[in-house]
């Protein structure tokens, strides 16, 4: 055998090899990407099955929901607070659950179990202005009117439209003794309702009792423009004007 062919032939060999280890080398990505499209696919289809699953349980609970609400609307309170329950039991972050147990417990005057489901719609819902009122209603009716007032302020801050909110944070304030927030709450509802008389008397009262006299005369020279009859506000008026000389 000459050494030509004996080179050919180890040429020869060494070309089989070297295709067959990239035919194996090509095998093994190819099935390599198979496994890797069947993980896919899998973690794909426990997704879609993990949300069609989480669809239902929101289509049941929503369905809860309403027939707690118009049991609540009846006034049937405890089966009413039994489906919040349930609700809450299935999802401890519902939000709507814990306003419905809350508006229940308002209604049956247990005011610290309205504080404690308020406190959670507020936590879970931190931009709800009205749970933020509910929560201030329930604190006030429990006799804490600092936490009312802090629980309004919020309430007010989200939305400054409202009028009885406000109303209801100047109560709180004059329950806290505490004037100056007072005059606040009430100015707002001034510019929320300008043509009210006993707004006007109120803020008559509230800035005297915060010696705030110049908002006070304001007060009662509007009251005495509104109602020139208006005695109480001239007599004090008068007073004012008497203190001042």
């Amino acid at each position: 055998m000459t050494l030509a062919l004996i080179l050919i032939m180890v040429f020869g060999v060494f070309i089989i090899y070297i295709a067959s280890e990239t035919m194996t080398n090509d095998t093994e990505i190819i099935v390599g990407q198979k496994r890797d499209i069947k993980e896919l696919g899998t973690r794909i289809q426990n997704v879609l099955d993990t949300e069609r699953t989480e669809r239902r349980q929101e289509r049941k609970l929503g369905s809860i929901a309403s027939e707690a609400s118009k049991l609540y609307k009846d006034r049937r309170f405890k089966q009413s607070e039994k489906k919040f329950l349930s609700i809450i039991k299935a999802d401890h972050k519902n939000a709507k659950a814990y306003q419905g147990l809350g508006l229940i417990y308002l209604e049956q005057k247990e005011y610290s179990g309205a504080a404690e489901a308020f406190e959670k719609v507020c936590e879970l819902s931190p931009t709800n202005d009205a749970a933020f009122n509910n929560l201030g209603l329930a604190y006030f009716n429990h006799g804490k009117y600092e936490e009312a007032i802090k629980a309004y302020e919020h309430s007010v801050a989200l939305n400054s439209k409202i009028v009885h909110r406000f109303n209801n944070l100047a109560l709180a304030a004059q329950k806290a003794n505490k004037p100056k927030i007072e005059v606040v709450a009430l100015e707002h509802v001034i510019d929320l309702e300008p043509n009210t008389i006993e707004n006007y008397e109120k803020l008559a009262e509230a800035a005297t009792r915060a010696d705030d006299k110049k908002t006070a005369k304001k007060a009662l020279e509007k009251l005495v423009e509104m109602d020139p009859t208006h005695l109480e506000a001239q007599r004090s008026l008068a007073r004012l004007e008497d203190n001042k000389l």
